[in-house]
């Protein structure tokens, strides 16, 4: 099986964090700017700053305020990143079902370059005005990525889980959780560090492991940057 088992409950859980970073930072606003209220609200309106002796409580408020309004963005970025995650419907190769949704997704795009078909027909029939020009090379050029991504998946689904031995560590091909790993026995020096990072492998602390999604092309730089082909 393709994808990874834990997929949704990993997706649930980021767009959980980042609702609780949306919170946190909402929650040091609100607190921000009851602080800079706080500061001043005892001082009477129009007193004069005589030899400037509410010149350090005003800037403290001040900078109490252009905290809030900081952490307020803040709390909207996560939230809006919150939301994004929640409606991306976006198909994930960690998705175990992502060759069903692929597949379903076919149907309706055929289902709608057949509706465009006969509407186009109509059209030129009672001389009215057809879709437009390039609305079935979009539907055909979107059939075909589909298509592509389900034997791209299938090639990957049939890829063996398997473990690599190099002098320095190993490779592994995590079919458990949809990644190529490299495990070195010590920690690398910089160069190799960013020939990894230059081929798409991140570190992961969870995983002690460098790692990128898992196909055939991952495989093969990964016993390349190895030597171990």
């Amino acid at each position: 099986m393709i994808g990874r088992e834990d997929y949704e409950e990993r997706k649930q859980n980021r767009i959980d964090r980042l609702n609780d970073s949306a919170y946190k930072a909402s929650k040091e606003s609100n607190a921000a700017i009851k602080r800079s209220h706080d500061l001043v609200k005892d001082i009477p309106l129009g007193q004069p700053n005589i030899h400037g002796a509410l010149t350090g409580v005003q800037n403290k408020s001040r900078n109490a305020a252009d905290r809030s309004i900081k952490l307020a963005d803040k709390s909207d970025y996560y939230a809006d990143r919150a939301e994004a995650a929640e409606n991306n419907r976006a198909i994930s190769s960690d998705d175990p079902s992502a060759i069903q949704k692929l597949q379903d997704k076919i149907l309706r795009l055929e289902a709608e370059k057949d509706r465009i078909k006969a509407f186009n027909k109509e059209a030129k029939k009672n001389g009215t005005e057809p879709a437009p020009w390039y609305t079935l090379p979009y539907l055909g050029r979107d059939i075909k990525a589909a298509k592509e991504r389900i034997a791209k998946l299938e090639r990957i689904e049939q890829m063996p889980a398997e473990i690599i031995k190099f002098d320095g560590g190993e490779i592994i091909s995590n079919a458990e959780i949809n990644r190529v790993q490299i495990i070195f026995d010590e920690r690398q020096n910089e160069t190799i560090t960013q020939n990894l990072k230059s081929h798409g492998f991140n570190w992961s602390p969870s995983e002690k492991a460098w790692q990128r999604l898992r196909n055939q092309t991952a495989l093969y730089v990964a016993k390349t940057i190895c030597n171990c082909l």
